[in-house]
């Protein structure tokens, strides 16, 4: 049970910072937010890492992995996330990236030989069903289906990223240190990205736009130890349905902090109900 609870704490930390990078960019919508996430998510990581360990890290070999992962998510994932926003809109893209889980159980049979039972493969359908309901708006359909591709690879990188933490940490055999060096080398990556492939130059935000930003990263870090936890020791199977299922958080934390009341319709409800289903089948289903 303590993957679960590691998992949906992961969840629940995942959905109060991307709340806080909500309010902050409502502020004041600068480039440069995810960056200063970024930072405040490693001081947190690096903080708890030297406050947990006596020596000082060693790099080696088994690290490479989470070197990718930072390169890989945020980094390109950013990138194909905002041309989907861009071409599809809100409600397509978010309801094709929901499917992550569908993604990460796949490849974990594929590659991890996990062999989740009915009762886990029944609930990761229901949260990736209820999350599809929760974020679908209804759109028409104005764009090429060739544009599709581009959060179909976001979410198959967000579902490879469990993957490979999964198989790198049974290496690395400390999930802290795993997830500090994984939020460095997104911060080099998204800095460079920034700066040398857009020609952005840093520049700080005001202290009262700021302090969301940090707070978001604080927040982000807390998601990414929850979540290195949880797949250090459970299947990943189990863990990235549940970490994934955050959008309900996300439904009642925004009018909380952003201040945004929304409607809460019976879609909405089924939605929700959906996803708890589906994470109480997986929690079920997870021996």
């Amino acid at each position: 049970m303590l993957a679960i609870l590691f998992s949906v704490l992961a969840g629940f930390c995942f959905a109060a910072s991307s709340v806080f990078s909500q309010k902050g960019l409502s502020l004041l919508a600068t480039p440069w937010a995810v960056l200063i996430t970024l930072i405040s998510n490693c001081l947190l990581l690096w903080l708890i890492y030297f406050l947990s360990h006596p020596a000082l890290p060693t790099f080696t070999s088994a690290h490479f992995p989470f070197v990718l992962i930072g390169i890989f998510v945020p980094g390109v994932t950013r990138l194909l996330v905002f041309r989907g926003l861009k071409e599809l809109g809100s409600s397509i893209t978010s309801t094709v990236v929901n499917s992550t889980p569908m993604f990460s159980a796949t490849l974990a049979i594929i590659f991890l030989q996990e062999r989740p039972g009915p009762l886990v493969l029944s609930g990761i359908g229901l949260i990736v069903g209820g999350l599809a309901t929760l974020s679908w708006g209804g759109e028409k359909r104005s764009w090429s289906r060739v544009e599709l591709l581009y959060p179909i690879l976001a979410a198959l990188l967000f579902g490879a990223k469990d993957i490979v933490a999964r198989w790198g940490l049974g290496a690395v055999g400390d999930p802290v240190s795993a997830a500090a060096i994984t939020v460095t080398s997104a911060t080099v990556a998204i800095y460079v990205m920034f700066r040398y492939f857009q020609g952005n130059r840093f520049s700080m935000p005001p202290l009262r736009v700021s302090f969301w930003f940090v707070a978001s990263g604080l927040f982000s870090g807390g998601s990414f130890l929850f979540q290195y936890q949880a797949l250090y020791i459970e299947r990943v199977s189990i863990v990235s349905p549940i970490v994934n299922s955050y959008s309900v958080f996300v439904l009642f934390l925004a009018p909380l902090i952003v201040g945004r009341l929304e409607r809460i319709t019976p879609r909405k409800i089924f939605a929700a109900l959906a996803v708890v289903a589906g994470v109480s089948l997986v929690t079920l289903g997870k021996d």
